[in-house]
C-alpha cells in the first residue's frame, strides 16, 4: 500500500480542510484512511493508542459539553475538545511524514513544478520532526538509566527538575539538529540555483486512484450533501 507522495499531499490537504471545517462526526471519514495505511506499515500500537485517546476525548466532550462542570471541569472539557479536533490532523501528518522519503518527496515536487525555494524548507521539515522525536526518545532512555523518570519520587518532589533533565537537553539537541540538517542540505546540493536529478521511482497506481476517489467522495458528502451522514447516524441510533 505504498502511495505516491503527491497522493499523500492531496490526502493531507483534503483531510485538514474537512477536519477543521466540518463537524467532528465527519473527521472519522478522513483519519480512517491514514489509520488503515499505518496498519499496513505495522504501526498497530500507535493506531490503538490513538483511537483509545481520541474516542475517550470525543466521548467525554460530547457528554460533558452541556453540563455545568465548574472551572476545572471547563478546562478539562476544553482540553477534550482540542484533542478531539487536533488528533485526526496529527495522525494524517504523522503518516505523511513517516512514510515519505526525502528523495521521493523531492521527485514529486519536481514533477508538479513546485519552486525549490518552497521545496527545500519542506524537505528540511520532513527530516526535522522525526529526528527530534528520535532524539527525545534517546534522552528519555538515558534519563531512565540514571533513575530519572517522569513519575518517580525524585521528580514528584521537584517537578521543575523534569525541565532540567528533559527539556534543556532536548533544546540543545534541536539547535544541533538544525545545523546538521542545514549542512546536509548544502552537501547534497539542495540550493535554489541548482537543478537536481533524482533516482527515486514514483508514479500513480491503483491505490492512489482509490484514495483520490475516496477523498473526493468525502468532500462531496461534507459540502454538497452535508445532511447525508447525519441522517444515516440518526437512523442507526
Amino acid at each position: 500500500m505504498k502511495l505516491d507522495p503527491r497522493t499523500k499531499l492531496f490526502l493531507a490537504i483534503v483531510a485538514n480542510s474537512v477536519i477543521l471545517s466540518a463537524p467532528v462526526a465527519y473527521s472519522a471519514l478522513m483519519f480512517a484512511v491514514p489509520a488503515i495505511l499505518l496498519l499496513f506499515e505495522k504501526k498497530w500500537k500507535f493506531v490503538l493508542a490513538f483511537f483509545s485517546v481520541y474516542l475517550a476525548a470525543a466521548f467525554g466532550f460530547e457528554h460533558l459539553k452541556t453540563m455545568d462542570v465548574g472551572r476545572i471541569g471547563t478546562l478539562v472539557v476544553s482540553t477534550m475538545m482540542i484533542i478531539s479536533h487536533m488528533m485526526p490532523i496529527t495522525i494524517v501528518l504523522y503518516y505523511v511524514m513517516m512514510s515519505t522519503k526525502v528523495n521521493e518527496f523531492l521527485a514529486a515536487m519536481a514533477r508538479i513544478h513546485v519552486p525549490t525555494k518552497l521545496t527545500i524548507p519542506l524537505t528540511v521539515m520532513i527530516r526535522f520532526f522525526p529526528t527530534v522525536f528520535d532524539e527525545a526518545r534517546a534522552i528519555g532512555h538515558a534519563m531512565r538509566m540514571r533513575g530519572i523518570r517522569l513519575f518517580s519520587l525524585r521528580t514528584l518532589k521537584n517537578p521543575f527538575s523534569i525541565l532540567e533533565y528533559r527539556l534543556v537537553p532536548l533544546l540543545v539537541s534541536i539547535t544541533k539538529i538544525g545545523d546538521e540538517l542545514s549542512i546536509a542540505a548544502v552537501t547534497r546540493g539542495l540550493s535554489p540555483e541548482t537543478k537536481r536529478t533524482c533516482v527515486a521511482t514514483i508514479g500513480f497506481h491503483v491505490q492512489d486512484a482509490v484514495v483520490f476517489v475516496y477523498c473526493m467522495a468525502v468532500v462531496l458528502i461534507c459540502y454538497v450533501f452535508p445532511d447525508l451522514v447525519g441522517d444515516l447516524l440518526s437512523r442507526l441510533t
